[in-house]
């Protein structure tokens, strides 16, 4: 899944290893930092320029209702004009 906000763009993923546990990504560490406490940021080894969160699906999900809280806006268009990131830029 990819999410394209006004806090970032973010490539959601199962980690994997538990299929409970979701993977956060993006390729900007301020964008994570902007929902999560910069100590759950942890950078990829994998991929370089690369940060994620690792949390269950419950959490993921109550982000989201927050994230549709926030919504004040008219047009999301307008929120994005001037953006320099692309998602094929910013998504890992």
């Amino acid at each position: 899944m990819i999410i394209k906000s006004i806090h970032g763009t973010f490539s959601i993923c199962s980690s994997g290893k538990d299929a409970d546990k979701l993977l956060v990504k993006s390729k900007d560490k301020e964008s994570l930092t902007r929902i999560f406490d910069g100590q759950r940021i942890v950078q990829s080894e994998a991929e370089e320029e690369s940060f994620f969160v690792s949390l269950c699906k419950q959490e993921f999900a109550h982000i989201l209702i927050l994230m549709v809280k926030e919504i004040n806006y008219p047009d999301i268009q307008s929120v994005f004009v001037g953006s320099n990131s692309k998602s094929d830029e910013v998504l890992v």
